[in-house]
C-alpha cells in the first residue's frame, strides 16, 4: 500500500493501540501473517497484496506482546523503502525505537563498531562504482595493464562476481586468457590497496560484517542480544552473502520474518538468487509459510494478464492473485511501424489519459533498457509533456558533487586514496599525473596508504607539488578540527575552506558557473538531513549518499510523467503505465532468451513492469528498429503473445498485426531455434539497440568490413579482424577491447558503427 499507516482508533503517535486496533482493516492472510507465533515465518505477498501493511502491523504487534522496540530490526533493499517503513513505523507505539535501514546500511553500522574484532578499522569510507573504476584505472596504470585492452570496470565485474561466489551470470570477460592474467594481479593489488586505505566497497560490506558475525563470538552474542526479532522486505533480493548473514545474526533460534515475492525476484544480474525465497523452509525448519494473494492495486483485467504471463514460469510458489477491484479497460497493445511512430503514440496516450483528468505524476513509461527511452524522451519534450527520468543515482554521480564528497571523505578517513585521487585537484592546485604517480609508488615502496605518503617524503616530487600538497593537508587539517555534527555546516566549510565553490565562480566556463548549484543543493541536502535526523554525523551522511539507489531519487508529488527502466520502477505503482518495446530482443533481451532460467527472470521482470499499472497499462512494439546503418525487423515479445485475447484491445498502425499471426511465426521461430546456424563458437549476438528477430539486410556496400571500429550492447567496443560469407550468412571475427575475439554472424550482431547510429 502506497499511503502511510493509518490505524482506525489509533490516534496520534504515541498512543496505546490494542490488538483490535493493530488488526482493523486486515484481510485474514494478513492477519494470520500479522498474528503468527515467534519463529521463522515467510510472507508470500504477491504484486500489490499490502506487504508493508503486513511488516508494521507484525512489529507492533510483537512489541503490543511485550517485544521492545529497541530488539526489532527490519531490513530493505533502498533508503526510500527504509524511509517509508520508519514513517509507518512512528506511528505505532514505540515503532520510533525500531532499527529499520537497508542491507549494506546495517553491515557498515554494525562494522563501525565492530570491524577492530576482525583486524579491521572503525574508521572506513565505503567506495562507490565510479570511484573504484577510478581507483582500479590507476591501479591497472602502476602494473603497466593495458587499458584499452582490459577496461577497469571489466576487473570491477569480475571481482564482484568472485567475491560473490559466483553467483549471477558469468562476466564475458572471463572467457579472455589474457584477461584472467591480469586479473590475478590486479586483483590482488585492490585489496590490498583497500586495506591500506581504510576502503570497502559494497561487496565488502557485506562480507566483512559476516566475518565479524562468524569470527567474533562476541561480536555476535551483542548483536543477538540487541536484535532479537528480524524482519526482511523484498527477501527474493538477496544474495547468497545476504542470506548467510542473516543466518548469522539469528543464531539456532530464529524470529525471523521475510516477506516477498518469487515472482518479482529480477536481480540475477547483480547476485540475487531466487532460490534464497524457493528453499527458505529448508534453510530454516519450522517456517510457517502465509500466502497473501488479495490484490488491492490493479484492476481484473490487467490483474489477469499479469497472471498469465507468470503462470509460464516454474520456478514459483503455487499462488494465483484476485481482487475486488473492478474489470478496467483492456491492456491495450499498441503496434507502430518505428520508433518515431511509437513515441508520437505513448505521448497521445498520455495526453489522453491526462484529458480525462489523470494526474501526469499518476503516469509512467518504461523501458528495458536506458537507450530505448531516446525517442520517447524526445517526443515528451517536442509535445511539452512535463517528465523526470527517475534515476536517484544521477545527482550524487556530477562530477562536483563527488569531488566534495571526496573533501568529506577524506575528513572522516585520512587514508581514503580514492578520495584522494579525486580531491587533490578539486581545485586545482599544480598536482599533475606525474606527481600523483610518484605519490602512489612512494605509497608502494613504504607499505602505506596514498594520502598518508602524499603528506610525507616523496622522492622526485617537484618543489611546487610538495608546496601544493603542504597546503592541502593543512585545510583537511582544519575541517578535520571541526564537529562531525551537525553535518551542514561541516559541509559548508568544506566548499569553502578548500576554495572549490571560489574556482566555479571565477572560470569563464557557464558549464562551470552552473555547476555551483549542484555544490549548493549538496550543502542544502546536508541542511536538510540535519533537520530530518538531528544529530546525523558526516560518516552517517556520507554513508547514505554511498549506498543511494535508483529509486532514491522517484519523488511522488513532482507533476510529472515518469520515464524510467523498469528495474527502477520495482516497488513503486501508477494509475496508468506504458511499458515500450514490447519485443523479442528486449523481452526477453536478447542474450538471455536461450537459456531457461534468464527466460524466466525476463518474464519475472515484465510481470513487474505489467503490475505496476493501477487502472491503465499499454504495452506497445514497433515493427522495425535502427540498427548498423539500415533498419531490423521487429517481433512481438512471447511474453506479450501469452497475454489472452479477450484482455487485449489492439491498435495496429502498421497494418500488418495480428495476434494469431503472431503466435504462429513466434512458434515457427521457437521450432527453428533447435536448428543452429553456423559453428558451434558462433556468438548469436545480444543487444541493447536492437533484437533477436529477422533481420533487414543492408544495402550493398552497407556491410561492415575488415578494420571498422565496431560497438557491440554486450561486448562493448571492438575492431573487425576479418569477414566471411555474404548476405545472411556474413559472418565477422571481431577482437572486442573487453571480450576478447568473437565470431558473430552479422545478421544476428546487432552491431555498429563507433559513434554510429545506435
Amino acid at each position: 500500500m502506497s499511503s502511510p499507516l493509518y490505524i482506525p482508533g489509533g490516534g496520534p503517535p504515541g498512543t496505546v493501540l490494542d490488538e483490535e486496533s493493530v488488526l482493523a482493516g486486515l484481510n485474514d492472510a494478513q492477519r494470520e501473517a500479522v498474528t503468527a507465533p515467534p519463529g521463522p515465518l515467510l510472507v508470500v505477498a504477491g504484486a500489490g497484496t499490502g506487504k508493508t501493511r503486513v511488516l508494521t502491523r507484525r512489529v507492533a504487534w510483537r512489541i503490543l506482546r511485550g517485544v521492545s522496540p529497541r530488539s526489532v530490526l527490519a531490513i530493505t533493499f533502498t533508503n526510500k523503502a527504509a524511509d517509508v517503513l520508519k514513517e509507518r513505523l512512528a506511528g505505532l507505539p514505540g515503532g520510533a525505537g525500531v532499527t529499520a535501514g537497508t542491507f549494506h546500511g546495517f553491515c557498515a553500522n554494525l562494522l563501525r563498531r565492530f570491524a577492530d574484532r576482525i583486524g579491521g578499522t572503525r574508521d572506513f569510507t565505503i567506495l562507490d562504482q565510479e570511484d573504484q573504476s577510478r581507483l582500479l584505472r590507476d591501479l591497472c596504470d602502476d602494473l603497466g595493464v593495458d587499458t584499452t585492452a582490459h577496461r577497469p570496470d571489466a576487473f570491477a565485474s569480475v571481482i564482484s562476481y568472485r567475491k560473490n561466489g559466483g553467483a549471477g551470470r558469468t562476466p564475458a570477460a572471463l572467457r579472455d586468457a589474457r584477461f584472467v592474467v591480469a586479473l590475478g594481479r590486479v586483483e590482488t593489488a585492490y585489496a590490498e590497496r583497500l586495506r591500506a586505505s581504510g576502503l570497502y566497497d559494497f561487496d565488502d560490506l557485506l562480507l566483512e560484517a559476516l566475518r565479524v558475525l562468524r569470527e567474533s563470538p562476541e561480536a555476535a552474542a551483542a548483536c543477538r542480544e540487541r536484535w532479537r526479532v528480524v524482519l526482511v522486505d523484498e527477501y527474493q533480493d538477496t544474495n547468497g552473502t545476504q542470506m548467510e548473514l542473516l543466518r548469522a545474526l539469528v543464531g539456532d533460534a530464529p524470529d525471523l520474518t521475510v516477506v516477498g515475492d518469487p515472482d518479482q525476484s529480477i536481480y540475477r544480474w547483480r547476485g540475487a538468487s531466487i532460490r534464497n525465497i524457493l528453499r527458505f523452509p529448508d534453510d530454516f525448519p519450522g517456517t510457517r509459510v502465509v500466502k497473501l494473494e488479495e490484490n488491492y492495486r490493479s484492476t481484473r483485467r490487467i490483474l489477469a494478464a499479469a497472471e498469465a504471463v507468470i503462470a509460464r514460469n516454474a520456478q514459483r510458489f503455487d499462488k494465483r492473485l484476485r481482487t475486488a477491484n473492478d474489470d478496467g479497460p483492456r491492456v491495450r497493445e499498441l503496434r507502430s511501424r518505428d520508433p518515431v511512430e511509437e513515441a508520437g503514440a505513448v505521448v497521445a496516450q498520455l495526453s489522453a489519459w491526462r484529458a480525462e483528468g489523470m494526474p501526469w505524476a499518476e503516469m509512467a513509461v518504461f523501458v528495458r533498457v536506458n537507450h530505448a527511452a531516446r525517442a520517447t524522451e524526445v517526443a515528451l519534450r517536442q509535445a511539452g509533456v512535463p517528465y523526470v527520468v527517475v534515476s536517484g543515482v544521477e545527482f550524487f554521480q556530477r562530477r562536483e558533487v563527488k569531488d566534495v564528497l571526496a573533501w568529506a571523505r577524506l575528513v572522516v578517513n585520512p587514508r581514503d586514496e580514492a578520495a584522494f585521487s579525486r580531491a587533490v585537484n578539486a581545485p586545482r592546485r599544480g598536482v599533475g599525473d606525474t606527481s600523483v604517480a610518484r605519490v602512489r609508488a612512494a605509497a608502494t615502496a613504504r607499505g602505506v596508504s596514498v594520502p598518508e605518503a602524499a603528506f610525507g617524503a616523496v622522492p622526485g616530487l617537484p618543489p611546487k607539488a610538495r608546496k601544493a600538497l603542504d597546503a592541502f593537508g593543512a585545510t583537511l587539517n582544519a575541517l578535520r578540527a571541526m564537529p562531525r555534527a551537525p553535518v551542514g555546516p561541516l559541509l559548508q566549510a568544506v566548499v569553502v575552506e578548500s576554495g572549490y565553490r571560489r574556482e566555479l565562480l571565477a572560470s569563464e566556463d557557464e558549464l562551470a558557473r552552473a555547476r555551483v548549484e549542484n555544490v549548493d543543493e549538496l550543502v542544502a541536502a546536508a541542511h536538510e538531513a540535519d533537520r530530518a535526523r538531528p544529530g546525523t554525523t558526516l560518516e552517517e551522511f556520507l554513508e547514505r549518499t554511498a549506498l543511494v539507489a535508483d529509486q532514491d531519487g522517484f519523488q511522488q508529488g513532482d507533476d510529472r510523467v515518469s520515464l524510467m527502466t523498469t528495474h527502477a520502477a520495482k516497488g513503486l505503482e501508477f494509475d496508468g503505465v506504458v511499458v515500450v518495446g514490447a519485443e523479442e530482443g528486449w523481452w526477453p533481451h536478447a542474450r538471455s532468451a536461450d537459456r531457461d532460467d534468464d527466460v524466466e527472470e525476463e518474464r519475472r521482470l515484465f510481470y513487474v513492469a505489467m503490475t505496476r499499472a493501477r487502472r491503465r497499462l499499454v504495452l506497445t512494439h514497433a515493427a522495425q528498429r535502427d540498427s548498423w546503418g539500415g533498419l531490423e525487423r521487429r517481433q512481438p515479445s512471447r511474453f506479450l503473445l501469452d497475454v489472452p485475447d479477450d484482455l487485449v484491445e489492439v491498435v495496429d498502425r502498421s497494418g500488418l498485426y495480428g495476434r494469431v499471426r503472431a503466435r504462429n511465426e513466434a512458434a515457427a521461430r521457437a521450432r527453428s531455434a533447435s536448428d543452429p546456424v553456423g559453428d558451434e563458437d558462433l556468438e548469436a549476438g545480444g543487444d541493447d539497440a536492437g533484437g533477436a528477430g529477422e533481420a533487414v539486410y543492408r544495402r550493398e556496400g552497407s556491410s561492415p568490413g575488415a578494420g571498422d571500429r565496431v560497438v557491440h550492447p554486450y561486448f562493448g567496443r571492438g575492431l573487425i579482424v576479418s569477414t566471411s560469407g555474404s548476405g545472411a550468412s556474413l559472418r565477422l571475427v571481431v577482437a572486442f577491447d573487453e571480450a576478447g575475439t568473437r565470431t558473430l554472424l552479422h545478421s544476428m550482431s546487432n552491431l555498429v558503427r563507433e559513434g554510429g547510429p545506435a
